[in-house]
């Protein structure tokens, strides 16, 4: 990551519409648009390979880094890969664009601010690059703020990425059961003027006839999963604020753990516990979080479904560190128990 970059990118989960006001004034507060997440990586990239997986990004591109790093995690997790769409693609450039050109941080264009407009919502903006018949999309990004032009955007492709998928409500939408995917890492430097700064900008969806991805019916799946490595162990913002009213950037959280049943179960959390693999020492977590007790539920999008849920520590985790979690519950009924072990980034 450049050193001109804030070392905490601000991120950007889609919520609903009565909620996103009270997002963007959050988002003011931290300096830029998006929702706040974590602190990013600092490491040299690690993106484990997608076997088999077509390449549609430039090799050597920040989108191609983003996409593989994700359907990695996706696939070794059992959320099933994504698929990467042009169409997509020109959506997430052609917002990432305009809030750059238009010094804005939000999920929704302006049609009075026009210069490079595209559509209000995340919906009519990928239906305005040909993606038609969308059943489902979400809008996620970070975003580096700079006090000087961003000159380079190497390693943001993997450090937004990995920023994202340790905040709850990003998490949430980058695991869930779309199909198609457009990535965009754009900067100042690619549109000549504007604030400084640079996006990393995800738009998935799938279409209406086809239907999402679904787990089966008795799966219980997480992020992280066994053997997953390079987790974000610090989470010092994100908006909406997991817990509302915590300033995350002088008392962050730790590593957050997604779980997920097939949409349209219920899933209960009655017990969870992360510990040092080695020393066996507990960490403290945070009362797990479902759709009962989401504080910004019920929703239509955005916030933790009845088959979604999440856990996580309650102050930030050791760099380079094996953690084992242990998670209980029920899935429509059916008890479930849940160990592995995750180790944290450097």
């Amino acid at each position: 990551m450049n050193s001109c970059l804030s070392t905490a990118p601000i991120l950007r989960s889609r919520l609903p519409i009565v909620l996103a006001a009270a997002s963007l004034s959050l988002l003011a507060a931290c300096g830029g648009g998006g929702s706040d997440a974590v602190t990013a990586a600092s490491t040299a990239p690690t993106t484990p390979a997608v076997p088999d997986a077509p390449q549609p990004y430039l090799a050597g591109s920040e989108e191609l880094t983003a996409y593989s790093l994700l359907n990695a995690e996706r696939g070794r997790c059992g959320f099933g890969l994504l698929t990467a769409n042009t169409q997509l693609d020109a959506a997430a450039r052609a917002h990432a664009d305009y809030q750059l050109i238009n010094n804005r941080n939000s999920h929704t264009e302006d049609p009075r601010v026009p210069e490079g407009f595209t559509g209000v919502e995340p919906e009519s903006r990928v239906r305005f690059q040909g993606y038609t018949g969308a059943g489902g999309v979400t809008d996620e990004y970070a975003f580096y703020t700079s006090s000087s032009p961003i000159r380079s955007v190497r390693g943001l492709g993997e450090s937004g990425v990995r920023a994202l998928l340790n905040a709850p409500y990003h998490l949430n939408g980058l695991m869930s059961g779309y199909r198609d995917v457009g990535f965009a890492v754009r900067s100042t430097a690619d549109v000549s003027r504007g604030a400084n700064g640079a996006f990393v900008q995800i738009n998935a969806a799938y279409k209406a006839n086809v239907g999402p991805q679904q787990l089966a019916a008795t799966d219980v799946r997480t992020y992280p999963c066994e053997g997953a490595t390079n987790i974000g162990r610090i989470l010092s913002n994100e908006s909406p604020n997991p817990v509302p009213g915590r300033d995350l950037s002088t008392n962050p959280l730790g590593s957050s753990v997604y779980i997920a049943v097939r949409e349209g179960n219920t899933l209960a959390v009655t017990n969870a516990s992360i510990r040092d693999a080695l020393t066996g020492q507990n960490v403290i977590l945070r009362v797990p979080v479902t759709t009962a007790n989401d504080p910004y539920g019920p929703c239509l999008s955005g916030c933790f479904k009845g088959n979604q849920g999440y856990i996580v520590a309650d102050t930030p985790l050791q760099p380079g560190t094996a953690y084992t979690v242990s998670i209980s519950g029920t899935n429509n009924g059916a008890a479930f128990n849940r160990t592995f072990t995750f180790t944290t980034g450097a």
